[in-house]
């Protein structure tokens, strides 16, 4: 199959791969996050509700030609379902204006209403995908598409599905309908129900290799007119932790300024070692989201334990002083410990917990690791 336009090159393998005419029921998506797997997922169901026809050798799917296309890049496809948490919402195709094309016979807005749209932006939005969504979702699968043969429904991430929410989608993957095909989206495939894991395809997708990762990047950046240097590129990519997207908007400026900001204090506090202030580290960076806290957090004790280990830095290259006289006071069996105690607060990250409790806790227990 020839690659479509508009994949990332680290994809094109896997999508050589797919046959788009005999697709399992369900598909689980996962791996590294910030490498493209949504994006690579609404391409895949995009290509899935084309109709090009099958004959035209000269037209791969998705076509962005025929007219389900545009309904699927305008967010108006009858037969596409998007599931995802409210934070993520954007992140899905955006449904165009009534009129603009001059289509009167398009379908609207199933019961996502303005007025409730503009309520969301007062209140913090969910980053759990909720039972009501899967519900308002499903409802109506067992019914024919409406065009084609076949209805695709799209969950991202599948991890922030609460227990409820995972139960009714597990009950349709035990008995899926005939014309509905399931693309779910994981992060942490660890943290999927096993029942729904073994009833999908498993893909799993490695993160792309630096070479190609840092060429991606110095092309985002020229065909952005931002002009960074190599060895700039190569430090943000390792900083990510080969998540290249990441990389990206760190590189452009276009991630949340205000987060950017929390995770530089909060890489400071730590290279104080056993000299952190914890509760003036806590204050400061408390409103950040929990989930790149502890992805800092994360990155920075694994360079710890590996300077212990191996002597070598994979993260953060740039504080390779102070990380290794923090490596030379930290307590090796302490600091396994805590790396312990950051696995545990990763698996109920998105939880409505008090961040700032628990982001002192893990700050004491961090200085901790320092001490006889």
């Amino acid at each position: 199959m020839t690659i479509n336009q508009g994949l990332y090159p680290w994809f094109n393998q896997a999508w050589s791969e797919i046959n788009l005419g005999n697709m399992p029921h369900a598909t689980i998506i996962h791996g590294q996050t910030g490498i493209g797997k949504f994006d690579f997922a609404l391409h895949l169901a995009k290509a899935l509700l084309c109709e090009s026809p099958e004959s035209n050798q000269e037209l791969k799917k998705p076509c962005c030609q025929c007219e389900a296309c545009h309904w699927f890049d305008t967010g108006n496809h009858p037969d596409f379902l998007g599931i995802v948490p409210e934070d993520q919402a954007t992140l899905l195709p955006h449904f165009a204006m009534e009129g603009a094309d001059g289509s009167e016979d398009k379908p609207r807005k199933s019961k996502k209403k303005a007025d409730d749209e503009t309520d969301k932006a007062d209140k913090k939005l969910s980053s759990f995908i909720k039972v009501d969504q899967v519900r308002e979702a499903l409802e109506g699968i067992n019914t024919a598409p409406h065009r084609g043969r076949q209805r695709v429904v799209l969950l991202n991430p599948i991890e922030t599905l609460q227990a409820v929410s995972a139960n009714t989608l597990l009950k349709t993957l035990e008995e899926p309908p005939e014309s509905t095909l399931f693309i779910l989206v994981s992060d942490r495939l660890d943290r999927v129900l096993p029942t729904i894991r073994s009833r999908c395809r498993l893909l799993a997708f490695p993160r792309p290799q630096t070479d190609e990762a840092l060429n991606w990047l110095k092309q985002e950046l020229m065909n952005a007119g931002v002009k960074v240097d190599l060895p700039t590129i190569e430090l943000k990519l390792s900083q990510s932790g080969g998540a290249v997207l990441d990389a990206r908007d760190e590189l452009l400026g276009s991630g949340e300024e205000g987060n950017t900001v929390a995770l530089d204090l909060l890489l400071q506090s730590l290279s104080n070692g056993e000299q952190i202030n914890w509760l003036s580290t806590a204050e400061s960076i408390f409103k950040a989201p929990m989930s790149d806290l502890l992805v800092t957090f994360e990155r920075w004790v694994a360079d710890l334990l590996s300077i212990q280990q191996t002597g070598q830095i994979r993260f953060y290259l740039t504080k390779k002083n102070d990380l290794e006289r923090c490596a030379k006071t930290a307590r090796p069996n302490k600091l396994a410990d805590f790396w312990r105690v950051l696995l545990d607060a990763r698996r109920v990250e998105l939880h409505a917990l008090a961040t700032r409790v628990q982001i002192e806790s893990l700050l004491i227990r961090y200085q901790e690791i320092y001490k006889d």
